[in-house]
């Protein structure tokens, strides 16, 4: 038996969330860790983690139903809050759950939680809007009334904050931003690539111990040794994981291994790498390429704190990539003794991250539309510095996960004609033709593409 059933895990994520202001899917992962080694079965955590996620993904929704039907000026704890937060959405989004239950169990935390006197307060509240639920109040986002065009109402009903709505509106149109919106509360299954040093017949069996553990997959869009999984809490337990034979890591971001057009005994610096996915992808690249006869090329990975390049050399020691040298480094600063020294530069730097809201919830209430222009301004100041490391005729990748004009085309352009870099044609190493290509230019999109919001552009140094 588990020292703790899935609602209280679910109120201990929240709290740390809120006192310690610890990312969402770092709690998440942390708890099913213990929950498990507690004993908690498959079916639990994943209630755990269909929960809690769900819960911050509509946090705006569910505060204004808790503003709605509460009166106005009363104060609510935070734990009340957050125990209101679980049974709203018990109430609306998880039909698994009879309406009772999600009623009874949030008055049951209530007086775990010592707050005995506010049973009745939060009983009242939810047992309200069940009532409500069942005269048809709370209609779907897509039918109801007044959300085809005004950023408050599409800010409610898709928990997004309403400036990031305006400036998709801005940059996308009212009709692809509402698409947008709508891919972006979807469930999203786990991408996984695949070493390419693993053989067809490997990877078959290795997909086959997945489907007898009950994980359903479905074949990447883009990439072959891309696969989506989807009914899986714990990636490390899956066969192959722990052997280094495939990593997680989102189809959209496997496309700059492909869009570098890696040749035979290539260096590689990739000057923002953490986790390492793309090092890695290379580095793979590099040793699938060189054989056994032959030297492989070499990726430098590089990474400004230690806790980040620590991370990297795990995944590159599970992945058994000899050729990834991994190097604290602050991309700002450059080395003027390895000046020319990269034919391949990866830059992959620090964004708003609008592009992942599908997987990592919270960055949505993090980012504010100031740090939009200083994030801008910090990837000009990386590129500058960074864009000494190429040689001439090198190629430089520049990437983000974001959905941002400016730090995205206004970037590539800055590259263009501030740095000088001539853009050189995508479609020749992207493996197929993706829609949106734009010359040497992609801007992903979740609705479209089917993969996180990424953008990539490709640059040849003159």
């Amino acid at each position: 038996m588990s020292s703790r059933n899935e609602r209280e895990a679910v109120l201990a994520i929240l709290a740390r969330i809120r006192e310690e202001g610890t990312y969402s899917h770092i709690a998440v992962r942390e708890m099913l860790d213990q929950c498990e080694r507690e004993g908690m079965d498959r079916r639990q955590r994943a209630f755990v983690k269909r929960l809690t996620e769900g819960i911050i993904e509509r946090r705006i929704e569910i505060d204004n139903v808790i503003r709605t039907y509460t009166k106005k000026g009363v104060r609510i704890r935070p734990v009340i809050r957050d125990i209101l937060r679980m049974g709203i959405f018990q109430i609306l989004y998880m039909d698994a759950v009879p309406d009772s239950a999600a009623c009874n169990e949030a008055v049951k935390l209530t007086r775990l939680s010592g707050k005995n006197e506010l049973s009745g307060f939060v009983n009242g509240v939810l047992r309200t809007i069940v009532r409500e639920k069942e005269k048809g109040v709370f209609a779907a986002p897509s039918e109801a009334a007044g959300d085809q065009s005004d950023p408050a109402a599409l800010s409610r009903r898709y928990s997004m904050p309403e400036w990031i709505i305006r400036l998709w509106n801005e940059q996308l149109s009212e009709e692809e931003t509402r698409k947008l919106l709508e891919s972006l509360l979807e469930i999203r299954p786990v991408s996984i690539r695949f070493d390419e040093r693993c053989s067809e017949e490997d990877r078959d069996k290795i997909l086959a111990g997945m489907r007898e553990k009950g994980v359903q997959i479905e074949k990447g869009r883009y990439l072959s040794r891309c696969c989506y999984l989807t009914g899986t809490d714990s990636v490390a337990q899956l066969p192959g994981y722990r052997e280094g034979l495939w990593t997680v890591q989102d189809e959209s971001s496997m496309l700059v291994a492909e869009a570098a057009g890696l040749k035979g005994g290539e260096t590689v610096y990739d000057v923002c790498a953490a986790p390492g996915g793309k090092s890695m992808h290379c580095a793979s690249k590099l040793l699938a390429i060189a054989g056994e006869e032959e030297e492989p090329g070499t990726v430098h990975a590089f990474d400004l704190s230690k806790g980040k390049t620590t991370q990297i050399i795990k995944n590159v020691r599970r992945m058994h990539l000899p050729n990834v040298v991994v190097s604290q480094r602050d991309a700002l600063v450059p080395v003027p003794e390895e000046a020319g020294a990269a034919d391949i530069l990866l830059c992959d730097l620090p964004c708003s991250g609008l592009g992942v809201i599908g997987r990592k919830r919270d960055i949505k209430y993090h980012v504010s539309p100031g740090q939009l222009e200083e994030l801008a301004q910090l990837q000009k100041r990386i590129l500058r510095s960074a864009a000494g490391y190429l040689k001439k005729g090198g190629v430089l990748i520049y990437s983000t996960c974001t959905i941002n004009r400016g730090e995205n085309e206004e970037i590539a352009a800055f590259i263009e004609k501030e740095l000088g870099f001539t853009a050189d044609a995508l479609a020749p190493h992207l493996p197929v033709p993706i829609p949106g290509t734009d010359h040497n230019k992609l801007q992903l999109l979740p609705h479209v593409h089917g993969t996180d919001g990424f953008f990539l552009a490709r640059f040849v140094k003159n």
